[in-house]
């Protein structure tokens, strides 16, 4: 009987040894992040692709051509609230949004003309690929580079013309998250 209620407890409550290497994976996990850059930059192309998702910006300033002369202030907020809201862009990118938001909006106080993006924030394009061709870019030329908490990931657009798109990443709370995005041509 003895050696049966040992089988049992052992059954139930296993040995130190293997509860370790449980516990350190259980552990282990949370510290890295839930996707990688590039699982988040197909989240990321599909926001974009979305017209109906995708607030915009130019809602927000009157003027005439690419100056902008009068600023509403509650359409910039909610176009924030928005944007941050998706989940995909980092503390940092926020904070650089708003700054230029607030530039902008001095200038226009002092009775001058701000300019806005005569071309697609996101993609940095006037005539932006398709997601079909930012997917496969991301899939087949594409590169990438981690190091601790900080991913660059490099799209090399061959279609509808060459561009080459960098999006830089912060990990924030196990997420990959846009820190930046540049452009060569």
């Amino acid at each position: 009987m003895l050696f049966k209620a040992y089988q049992l407890k052992s059954l139930i409550n296993p040995s130190l040894k293997i509860w370790g290497i449980y516990c350190f994976v259980a552990i282990a996990i949370p510290l890295y992040a839930q996707e990688t850059p590039q699982q988040r930059l197909t989240k990321f192309f599909t926001w974009v692709c979305k017209a109906d998702q995708l607030p915009d910006e130019n809602e927000c300033f009157d003027g005439e051509g690419p100056d902008i002369t009068k600023i509403d202030t509650q359409c910039l907020q909610n176009y924030l609230a928005a944007i941050q809201k998706t989940g995909l862009f980092s503390g940092s990118y926020m904070k650089n949004l708003k700054r230029e938001f607030a530039e902008k909006q001095m200038i226009v106080a002092k009775k001058d003309t701000a300019e806005r993006m005569d071309y697609d924030r996101y993609l940095l394009s006037q005539d932006p690929p398709t997601k079909a061709e930012l997917l496969y870019a991301l899939k087949n030329s594409s590169s990438i580079k981690i190091d601790n908490t900080k991913a660059k990931v490099t799209i090399n657009l061959k279609k509808p013309y060459v561009q080459t798109l960098i999006y830089n990443f912060d990990l924030e709370e196990n997420i990959w998250k846009i820190s930046s995005i540049e452009s060569k041509e």
